[in-house]
């Protein structure tokens, strides 16, 4: 793919991943309550021919999304995080980091350089409430 091609492709995710951000930011969710943001992460996964896996290690919102390219290569994963602060709501930034770490997804889909697996995770392990989770 030639890198206008990619340029282009980037310019036709924009407007949705910015929403995305706008509509997680709009509606924090705290400590494994993140439904509405994991809806709408996991979805837009699934319409970019992802599999996905919800409730990974126990937690509801906490999913594991997995596309194949070829058989064997490197797997490629992504830490994808979205929950929001008590008090703060979302001043850590994870409203654009979810849609951030899909466009990167999609970048390496678009590219498609080597046969590879690519993971994005959401995995509970929060110090303050769940140490132990995965």
């Amino acid at each position: 793919m030639r890198k206008e091609e990619l340029f282009q492709r980037i310019d036709e995710e924009r407007e949705e991943l910015w929403s995305m951000a706008d509509q997680i930011f709009d509606n924090p969710e705290y400590e494994g309550e993140e439904v509405f943001a994991a809806g709408l992460l996991t979805d837009y996964l699934r319409k970019n021919g992802f599999s996905v896996e919800m409730g990974v290690g126990g937690y509801k919102t906490a999913f594991r999304a997995v596309y194949s390219h070829g058989e064997g290569g490197p797997v490629i994963g992504i830490l994808c995080e979205y929950d929001a602060l008590r008090g703060l709501g979302h001043g850590c930034g994870h409203h654009m980091q979810g849609p951030g770490c899909l466009l990167r997804l999609l970048l390496k889909i678009w590219i498609r350089i080597v046969p590879s697996r690519l993971w994005c995770m959401e995995l509970r392990r929060r110090k303050h409430w769940a140490p132990n989770a995965i």
